[in-house]
């Protein structure tokens, strides 16, 4: 099974990889402290993924103090964490000399044969270090009231309950509202792009030989939209997802696809109430982590990398890196806490497994969930204050709008508001294909003068998205600002309570390294949004990343 999750996911990568996109975007880097090497030390060095830093760090330490031997030699280990998709990127480039690369999925391996053509890069056939498979989390009460743990869940059920206007109402409990879910972009996560799979396999009713034409029907498009007509927001990564959670609790949302390893992490935080891991009934992919030798090791360098391997498979090492969530790649060793019900996982599950598309159909598949997504309408609400002069504020900000703007889908409707002593509607709400040329005027336009309406600007964006009336789409409004209201007529819980029971979500940008946080954080928390605070030197990335929740 271990072979055929590793298959799948090599296409996927190689998709990405060919559509100039990265699993993982964001750059992690953290060395070790150096260890003392010898005159007749042999050292070797490993390059990690960061979900395994806790368990790697310590296991080279303990390693390192043992004086194991090869050929003779001690053998030191230096360690250094690296995003995988980084890490990639500086092996091509001869910017990483390795001798060891574990990966968060071996897929990265020949998605780097491919770009380097180089299909020797590495040693062949390289063994995982530990596995977890893709669950749909969802909090346990929620769980329960659809069948958890004696009916098996899926996605035809989630549709159920997403389609029911009672929503959790069916089940007695009202004040739970709507069932909402999240997810995040196909484009930069294999999990995400798992978990579109798994959907179209659902409309389907298959769990193997899924074409382009399964999902070309109707039936398939139908399907994702359906289920997007429950997504709160999407996003760029799962961490987001789940502090939100951890912070926000059940009336954030109601389930989100993450790997098991996360839900385990999120349940060790003792949370008020916890998550359960649904597998789903229709089938469910797994994510593994190799051990990959280079071809450009020395043969000393190898056979101690091989020592190093096997310890890292022994029944200690193994049982650890468990404790941390991960489920053992060594099958000798049991299955044990923290994979237990205790903290919301079946050690039994998955049971059904999907069989691996192949590309063409994996590209179809993003298509697909481009073009079905839940549509949104996004008010742009920009702060052109006196103060946004100091620091070239203004000037990076309009670059970091241009960003933003450049990655929305087409069909979402954007309209922008510009704000100083008082605010103004400077492009009504229209699709972004109809708004682009005025929207860039407008922000090219915008001169730093004045004083800081904050919360009436906020009320006006409101307005313009209730007089829409289209719920069936994310309503959102994000806010760009580096200082405290100084010129509204409504108050903070003035405006606050004019939302009421609006489900407009508010995205606070708190603008420059002297930015005054607390009310935008106020604001943020209202909306069980984050407030996101960003530089002149990194605005642009955070736009980027922020777009991607729509």
């Amino acid at each position: 099974m271990q072979r055929f999750f590793r298959s799948f996911l090599i296409v996927i990568m190689l998709v990405l990889a060919a559509c100039g996109e990265a699993a993982q975007p964001t750059t992690t880097t953290n060395q070790t402290s150096g260890p003392v090497v010898g005159a007749n030390d042999l050292l070797i060095s490993i390059t990690y993924s960061p979900e395994k830093t806790k368990w790697l760090e310590e296991r080279i330490t303990t390693f390192n103090n043992q004086n194991v031997q090869s050929n003779g030699k001690r053998v030191i280990v230096e360690g250094k964490e690296l995003s995988s998709g980084t890490a990639r990127t500086q092996i091509r480039a001869g910017q990483l000399q390795t001798t060891i690369w574990t990966p968060s999925a071996s897929t990265w391996l020949e998605v780097l044969k491919k770009e380097s053509n180089n299909p020797t890069i590495a040693e062949a056939d390289p063994q995982s270090l530990v596995l977890t498979p893709v669950v749909i989390s969802m909090w346990k009460p929620m769980a329960e009231a659809m069948g958890y743990p004696g009916k098996e869940v899926g996605w035809s059920d989630m549709l159920a309950l997403i389609q029911d206007t009672e929503g959790w109402g069916k089940f007695g409990q009202q004040d739970w509202g709507r069932f909402s879910w999240g997810h995040t972009d196909p484009d930069i996560s294999t999990t995400a792009l798992s978990t579109v799979l798994a959907e179209l396999y659902a409309a389907n009713g298959k769990t193997s030989d899924l074409t382009v034409e399964d999902i070309n029907q109707e039936k398939s498009q139908q399907f994702l939209r359906d289920l997007a007509q429950g997504i709160k927001h999407y996003g760029s990564n799962t961490l987001v997802f789940s502090q939100n959670m951890q912070k926000y609790g059940m009336a954030y949302i109601s389930a989100f696809p993450m790997e098991e390893i996360t839900l385990i992490d999120f349940n060790k935080q003792a949370p008020n109430v916890p998550l359960v891991a649904i597998y789903p009934k229709e089938g469910t992919f797994i994510h593994d982590n190799p051990f990959i030798v280079m071809s450009d090791a020395t043969a000393d360098q190898k056979a101690a990398a091989s020592v190093f391997y096997d310890f890292l498979l022994t029944p200690e090492s193994q049982n650890l890196a468990m404790q941390q969530g991960f489920r053992p790649a060594n099958v000798d060793v049991a299955l044990a806490s923290p994979l237990t019900a205790q903290f919301g996982v079946d050690p039994n599950q998955p049971r059904n497994s999907l069989a691996t598309p192949p590309a063409d159909v994996i590209v179809a598949a993003k298509n697909a969930w481009a073009n079905n997504r839940k549509p949104a309408n996004i008010m742009l609400v920009v702060d052109s204050s006196g103060s946004m002069r100091d620091d070239d504020k203004m000037d990076q900000a309009k670059l970091g709008v241009e960003v933003f703007l450049n990655r929305l889908p087409s069909k979402d409707n954007v309209g922008m508001i510009g704000f100083s002593s008082s605010p103004a509607v400077l492009v009504p709400l229209a699709t972004r294909s109809e708004n682009m040329a005025n929207l860039q005027m407008q922000t090219q336009g915008l001169v730093p003068d004045g004083n800081t309406s904050l919360y009436d600007a906020i009320d006006l964006a409101r307005q313009e998205l209730e007089n829409l009336k289209q719920p069936d789409r994310i309503n959102a409004i994000v806010v760009l600002s580096d200082g405290a209201d100084t010129a509204s007529q409504l108050s903070i819980d003035q405006m606050l309570g004019n939302f009421g029971e609006s489900s407009i979500q508010i995205f606070p940008i708190a603008y420059g390294a002297d930015a005054e946080t607390s009310i935008l954080q106020q604001i943020a928390d209202f909306s069980r949004t984050e407030l996101v605070q960003g530089s002149t030197g990194d605005i642009d990335k955070i736009f980027e990343n922020l777009s991607r929740y729509f």
